[in-house]
């Protein structure tokens, strides 16, 4: 794993009419199983109240994404979760980011460290 590197993940879930909960119960098993691994750092289920039929998902871990893909896109259990959730959904669109910056938190040990970014401190 490259030392100090972190990828974050957003999922954006358009949900089927009548389907929130089978698809809560489906994220909820697949972060039971994401929280014992090893380079993941957190997950956080947010509901949009201005669009009912729509969840974000986001997600923190540990190394590239190239290292995700490797280790954690080979899971048995991700296949599934891919497999078992696309009956509740319309859509999902999935985001990849690179953190550079962290305020509240030390989550990616960048808390407001980050060198190439001295520009913005100040003097």
């Amino acid at each position: 794993m490259t030392q100090g590197a972190t990828t974050s993940l957003s999922l954006h879930y358009q949900v089927k009419p009548n389907q929130k909960e089978g698809l809560l119960v489906e994220i909820k098993g697949m972060l039971d199983r994401c929280a014992k691994e090893p380079e993941f750092i957190m997950g956080i289920l947010h509901e949009t109240p201005e669009r009912p039929k729509e969840f974000v998902l986001h997600e923190l871990w540990k190394g590239t994404r190239a290292e995700f893909d490797a280790t954690q896109g080979t899971k048995p259990y991700r296949k599934a979760y891919i497999e078992n959730t696309k009956k509740f959904l319309d859509k999902v669109d999935v985001e990849w980011n690179l953190p550079i910056l962290e305020w509240g938190t030390n989550l990616t040990g960048l808390k407001q460290s980050c060198e190439r970014w001295s520009v913005f401190e100040r003097k």
